[in-house]
């Protein structure tokens, strides 16, 4: 879309036509509502039913945080940055150039990330992109020792109050971090060291999920898996080196203790990827 060709395409076009221009009060949410009206009328004329979100009771829960040039990063990458390379106003048409490290805002860990001939994202298998959500709550806690951890007795508690996880399920942490997503320092948790402070999992909290219930993945509303001050890294070697994947950076506020909820990942097919941004889904049955 972007060559010179294109380019210049669409410039001779403006002089001859001039600049397209929204006509009729026609927005692009009219434009597509029209699209989505014209679907369902083909639909309909081959005789196929579409549910609508009201006939299936559906909720959707955006569990993504933004990609911005102000995402807060793990410090050992750079912060992403942007450029924009193509303005309508100039151009005819609109187009960025991002540049971020993979585990930038919400993202995965695929095992390849930390396990040597762990699979990368194109070799993981999309089933296990949706799951039975399950959000475990540790903010109480996390609002008096910022390193706390996800424990076997958190997922015990939860099991008594919910009855046992499923397998296949994906299992997240919701520590109330989300809300200091704005603030990069706070985010991090950075003390007058530079040391990292913010909750994680426990080591023996994934061991149980991955060996004793057989999960998908887990994930945390934090920068990683691990908790600030770790330096071993043991919850992602302990989730990735048994080929499950990780979610970082997730917004769970509005998942906890909801019930019948699904998770959906949605992550480009990036060749030979150690992970990368994500739109994270959770769908409600109601």
């Amino acid at each position: 879309m972007c060559s010179p060709l294109i380019a210049r395409f669409v410039q001779e076009r403006i002089k001859r036509q001039g600049r397209p221009v929204v006509k009729s009060g026609v927005s692009r949410r009219d434009f597509l509502r029209i699209g989505g009206l014209t679907a369902a009328g083909v639909a309909v004329s081959a005789g196929l039913t579409l549910p609508t979100r009201a006939q299936s009771a559906m909720r959707v829960i955006d569990l993504t945080q933004p990609l911005t040039d102000t995402t807060p990063t793990f410090p050992a990458f750079e912060p992403p940055l942007r450029e924009t390379l193509f303005t309508v106003e100039d151009n005819g048409f609109y187009v960025q150039k991002w540049s971020f490290a993979e585990h930038s805002a919400t993202h995965m860990d695929a095992p390849g990330h930390f396990v040597a001939e762990g699979a990368l994202v194109d070799e993981l298998d999309p089933a296990n992109f949706i799951a039975p959500l399950v959000v475990i709550d540790v903010a109480a806690r996390a609002e008096e020792d910022a390193d706390t951890l996800l424990t076997p007795d958190d997922i015990m508690a939860w099991e008594s109050a919910n009855g046992e996880i499923p397998a296949g399920a994906f299992v997240a942490m919701y520590s109330g971090w989300e809300t200091k997503y704005s603030d990069v320092a706070a985010f991090r948790g950075t003390d007058d060291a530079g040391g990292l402070h913010f909750p994680g999992l426990h080591p023996d909290a994934v061991t149980m999920l991955v060996e004793e219930r057989d999960i998908v993945g887990m994930g945390v509303d934090t920068l990683s898996l691990d908790n600030g001050p770790s330096a071993t890294f043991d919850s992602h070697y302990a989730l990735l080196g048994a080929g499950k994947y990780g979610l970082e950076n997730l917004k769970l506020a509005d998942a906890v203790g909801v019930a019948n909820a699904m998770i959906f990942v949605g992550i480009p097919l990036y060749q030979q990827g150690s992970g990368g941004p994500c739109r994270v889904l959770a769908v409600v049955n109601e």
